[in-house]
Formats: C-alpha cells, structure tokens, sequence
C-alpha cells in the first residue's frame, strides 16, 4: 500500500441518541478547507491522503485507524477539532495513536482546537501542535519542516507547539487573501479514502446506526448528494450564540474582514463536484444579504455556461427581490429553495439576537415575493433563547401557522434548539445575557461530549427564570424539549419537508416504537 506523508484524520462524534432515531453518528461533514489543504500538499509533492472514521465505519465496522496508520506510515497525522462535539473521539483517537506511534507528529486544527488551543497542549501531551485559525501556509510550512527533521518551529505561522516541554505560541499572522482561496481546489475526492461513499451517503450531518448506507440515504437524506461550496471566509456582524462573528473571527483566526472567491473559480469547482456526482449545492455563505451584486454575478455565469443544479441557499437576512428573480432563472429545479431564519417570532428578540435582523412586516413582504416567483422556502426557528418570554414564544407559534396558511411555497418550518458554542457571546460573557452554564474550558467540552448525550436537545447552558421551577440544567433541558415537541415538532417521513406539531409527535412516536422493537429483536 503507498505511503503518505501526512494523514488527515476526520473523527466524528461516534457515540450518540436521539428518541427518534436510535443510535447515530454526529458530525459528519468534513470542514469545507480540508480537501483544500490536502491538496495543497500534493501539489507540492507531500503526499496526503483523507480518512474519515464514519465513512470506515459504513464501509466496515471493524476498520482500525491504528492499523490503517501502520500501513501507510505517514510523519504527520492531523485531526480537524472544528466542531466542539468532537472534543473527547478526536483527543481519545489522539491518546492511542501517540502511544502506538510515538514518533508521528500529532496535529490539531479547525475551530475549537484554535479557541483552546493553549489548554489542549496543557492537557493533552499526545498532541505535538495545533494549527490556530486559517491553515493554508502555515500547514505547507510545518509539514515542509517536520519532514526535514527540523525541531526549532519559530518561524511557522498560527502555530502552538512544544519545544523542550515548554508550550510556545507562534504569532497569529497567517490569513488566506482571495488570491490564496482562488488557488485551492476543494474537490480533489480521491484524496479522501471511500470518496463516492462519503459523496453519496453522507448527506445530512448525521447517520443512524442499524439501517443500511442505502436505506439511511432514503430515510434521513435529502435523497440528493449535497455538496457544501466554498465561497469565501469571514463575517461582518454578530449573532449572540455564533462563534463565526465578526469579534470571534479576529481573535480566533486573525481575519477582520469578509473575503470572496473568484467566480470563475467557483464555477471550475462546481463543475468538479457535478463529475463526482454531486446534485444540490449548498451555499451557507451570505454576508451581505442586502447587496447581492457577487451572487447575481455568480448566478448569471452558471446561466451563460448552461449549468444544471439544484441549489440550496441559505440567506443570512432576508433575500432582496433581485436575488430572487435571479435565483428561480438560475435553479428552477423542484430541489432548489432558498433558507431563511427568523430564528424568533418577537421583533424584539430578533434585534436582540441576530446580527442581520429585520421585522415580522419584511419578512412577510418576502415570503409574499418568493411566492409569487414559485420559490421554494425553508424557515428555521429556535427557542429557549435568552430575554425570551412565555409571549415571544406564542409570537412564533402563531407566527409558523400564519405562514403555513399563506404560503404553500414554503416546504419546511423547523425549530430547533440552539448549543453552547466556545467562542460565542454566549459563552464569553453568560452573565450578561442571564445564562448558566458549566461549559467554560476546553476540559468541560471533552466531558461534556465523553457520552451519549441528545445532539439534539441536550444544550450545555440553562436560563434560570425561564420556567418556573426549572431549578437546574437538567430541568430547564427536559421543559424546553416538552415545549418544542408539544408546539414546533416538525418531523416528517420526507426529509425535505415538515410536519406540523401534531402529525410530527405521531411519527416521533412511531419512529421510537420502530426503534425499541427493531432493538429487542436483536437482543434475541
């Protein structure tokens, strides 16, 4: 078997349950840089190569990653700590790799690792560096001086490392300019172990354990491979319970401003996904909501060069009736539609919260301008969000049935919970927003994630005066999931679509029923 010098390891949270849906494995979806850095690598003649443990795991339960590593014996062996809830597998799969490998080097990067990057090395001595914030250079640069040996790393950006037991903290002076991002490519696949597995199973962020890679794909997916396009990095304002805010972002990865990709360059990548046998593309990437110019540029190539896809678009404000025009001639598919999130029903606590807010009346006059260009539209709600009243949550309740009765273009109303998240307003400053939580360094996170906690409902923070008699977290956790099964359940045997509360607690309890039987079967 060849041989790679660095190998990107993708741990997902493995352990995992939700009632209706058993057993599942969480965060599946590779952060959009990683095919990105490992082809930087391979052009520059350092052979990389991706594994991703859920993908081994559908593929064959019985895959070892130490075994894997032993075979193609690489120098470097990197883990991607973006997300929190991979916390404790990432640094569990840290801890045997170092004690079966201790002379491989042991990288850390992504977002979570760079908000705790210091208290990681602290830590956890398996761990030899951790790349903080944007990783282009400064992984070319390290892996460039692991592999020839060298032990002094002063002169490697954004990186914290270890020099005779003592931790050092390199400047964080490294942050991708468009140039840079126009020079990645994002869709180098058969650098990623089991490719065409991960292109077209992996296509919601989670995956149920017990039901095939085909039925998961039918039952749970939105039965299109999903491709996440990368379209720039950076963020201009600031949501309460984001970490990708504008203050975040300078602190954590240096960036200060918004930076987008060349179109022609994302037209050569979306043409790449299609080969591979992507579908729908899906654009999380919207930072100025009231000025459309890049997209409606965008949009106009994608027209010019013929290009069929579906796309999903989710809008961080309210799309202007330009976009939308431009978007229904673009992707007229029944698979596009275009997300947006009031996140609340109160006017009030949506200036409050969200960084691109606007009032019930704009939000109505867009809906009304997206039905009568037959797009297709997704809502996305929370609740138990701090300064929220018993009313605020009656102004989404009847906020979501309003809508359901004006707009049939409007496919799915979903109200979801929303997590403690390092690095957020939230979780800097919780006083302020009268919240509690036992989440403040990076050890909380890694026990907080070491079980089979709900991804779902379980959120790492409580409001105190929220319910009466909620006396602690737990209480305050199991109230908020009564009130959103009794008043915005949305499950829906379609994917792509939602119930209304009543319809989707019948299938949630069918669904749990399924679960127990199929579970007692097995035991026999």
């Amino acid at each position: 078997m060849e041989k790679v010098d660095c190998l990107f390891i993708h741990v997902p949270k493995l352990q995992n349950y939700y009632r209706p849906i058993g057993q599942f494995i969480w965060i599946n979806f590779l952060p959009m840089g990683l095919l990105g850095l490992a082809d930087l690598l391979q052009r520059n003649n350092i052979s990389a190569e991706v594994v991703h443990l859920g993908v081994e795991f559908i593929e064959d339960p019985s895959f070892s990653v130490l075994d894997h590593i032993k075979k193609k014996n690489p120098r470097i062996v990197a883990f991607d700590l973006h997300w929190h809830h991979q916390s404790y597998d990432i640094l569990e799969t840290v801890r045997k790799v170092k004690e079966a490998f201790p002379s491989v080097y042991l990288l850390l990067g992504g977002f979570t690792a760079s908000f705790f990057h210091e208290e990681i090395m602290k830590n956890f001595d398996g761990v030899d560096g951790v790349i903080r914030g944007e990783a282009e250079v400064p992984i070319l640069e390290l892996t460039h001086a692991v592999l020839r040996g060298e032990k002094d790393l002063f002169s490697i950006p954004n990186l914290t490392w270890r020099r005779n037991g003592r931790i050092m903290i390199n400047p964080l002076s490294y942050v991708a300019n468009e140039d840079d991002l126009n020079r990645l490519s994002f869709t180098n696949f058969p650098l990623l172990k089991n490719y065409s597995t991960y292109i077209r199973y992996i296509g919601q962020p989670f995956y149920v354990r017990g039901v095939s890679k085909e039925k998961n794909f039918w039952m749970y997916s939105l039965k299109s491979p999903i491709y996440h396009l990368t379209l720039g990095r950076g963020c201009p304002v600031q949501c309460t319970w984001c970490s990708g805010n504008i203050p975040s972002q300078k602190t954590i990865t240096g960036r200060k401003e918004v930076t987008f990709r060349g179109v022609e360059e994302v037209l050569k990548t979306i043409r790449e996904a299609l080969s591979y046998g992507y579908e729908t593309f899906h654009i999380c990437f919207d930072p100025y909501p009231g000025k459309p110019d890049y997209f409606l540029k965008l949009f106009s190539r994608i027209r010019e060069e013929k290009i069929r896809m579906e796309c999903f678009f989710e809008s961080f404000g309210l799309p202007t009736p330009l976009f939308i025009r431009s978007f229904k001639e673009t992707f007229p598919g029944p698979k596009s539609l275009i997300g947006i999130s009031p996140d609340v029903g109160s006017d009030r606590l949506r200036r409050v919260h969200k960084g691109h807010a606007y009032t019930k009346k704009d939000l109505m006059a867009c809906l009304d301008q997206l039905k009568s260009q037959e797009v297709f539209c997704d809502l996305f709600f929370t609740v138990g969000v701090p300064f929220e009243r018993e009313g605020d949550v009656e102004q989404t309740i009847e906020l979501q049935k309003e809508v359901r009765k004006r707009y049939p273009n409007v496919r799915g109303i979903r109200t979801f919970t929303i997590e403690m998240e390092p690095g957020s307003p939230w979780h800097l400053d919780p006083e302020t927003f009268g919240v509690k939580t036992q989440l403040g360094n990076f050890m909380d996170f890694y026990h907080y994630h070491s079980g089979k906690e709900n991804a779902f409902s379980s959120l790492g923070y409580w409001i105190p005066d929220y319910f009466e008699g909620a006396a602690d977290g737990k209480a305050f956790e199991s109230r908020l999931q009564e009130l959103r099964c009794n008043n915005f359940c949305f499950i829906h045997p379609d994917a792509r679509k939602s119930s209304s509360p009543f319809w989707g607690r019948k299938l949630c309890d069918l669904s749990s029923f399924f679960w127990k039987v199929k579970g007692l079967i097995g035991k026999e």
